[in-house]
């Protein structure tokens, strides 16, 4: 019996959930207003809204096997945005069919501004500067809350998380939040952090952003959180990654 290396079996599973988390994510943001509904309130939002959130993110994460290419990004940057650009000019605004389309522009921008930008102290910095300025963002007010529970509103910036029934929306997410989930993962496969573990901290980080928002009846900020899971599981490296950086 021939055994292929492991190397060729991660690459063609990385391919293959590559290909499979799109398709699966949008069957579910289109087949959302069939399935039976929920009860309105903090159920809708809590189910409906973390299903949509994971299926988000599985989006944005599926191209990070390419963290060290250009041109893949580059193209799938410029087509999903296209199409994006195409979708809200004719609708007036985009709705969840087009979830996955911004997740992929989402993640390919993260993927090319994460080798534009690959630098230790500023894969440290980063992360620290923009949980700082989301947090202000929703102190000072509502823009930039990650889930809008009963907003109608809808734009190209944003993922709908269709809730189940023809019941509307169970909430949105800002795109600025599935980009930098993207760049901090590229990150953390470029400079050799724990890759597991920050994919798993991150969306920790979305899902308490939800639960929270819900628990306190309070915008939540996610970017601090996900900043969080990414610096927090690799504060050994990121320590030892910077020392080495500024040492002449």
């Amino acid at each position: 019996m021939v055994r292929r290396p492991p190397a060729v079996l991660t690459r063609r599973t990385a391919a293959t959930l590559a290909f499979a988390a799109p398709f699966a994510a949008l069957a579910y943001f289109l087949a959302a207003p069939a399935l039976p509904a929920l009860p309105a309130g903090d159920i809708t939002v809590l189910v409906a809204g973390s299903i949509g959130l994971l299926l988000v993110a599985a989006c944005t994460l599926a191209l990070l096997p390419a963290y060290e290419m250009l041109i893949a990004p580059l193209l799938i940057a410029l087509g999903t945005g296209l199409l994006v650009a195409a979708l809200n000019a004719d609708s007036g605004g985009v709705g969840a069919g087009a979830n996955v389309l911004e997740a992929l522009l989402a993640g390919s921008a993260g993927l090319l501004f994460a080798r534009w930008l690959a630098v230790p102290v500023i894969a440290v910095a980063v992360p620290l500067f923009v949980a700082a300025v989301d947090v202000l963002s929703v102190a000072l007010g509502p823009t930039s809350r990650m889930l809008a529970d009963g907003t109608a509103t809808v734009d190209a910036l944003s993922f709908d998380l269709p809730a189940w029934g023809h019941a509307g929306s169970a909430g949105h997410l800002g795109l600025s939040d599935a980009f930098f989930l993207s760049l901090f993962a590229a990150w953390a496969c470029r400079f050799g952090f724990r890759r597991g573990a920050t994919i798993a901290g991150m969306l920790a980080g979305l899902a308490g952003a939800l639960v929270l928002s819900v628990a306190l009846d309070r915008a939540i900020p996610a970017l601090p959180l996900i900043a969080a899971g990414y610096l927090l599981p690799n504060a050994d490296r990121l320590r030892a990654l910077v020392s080495r950086s500024l040492t002449p």
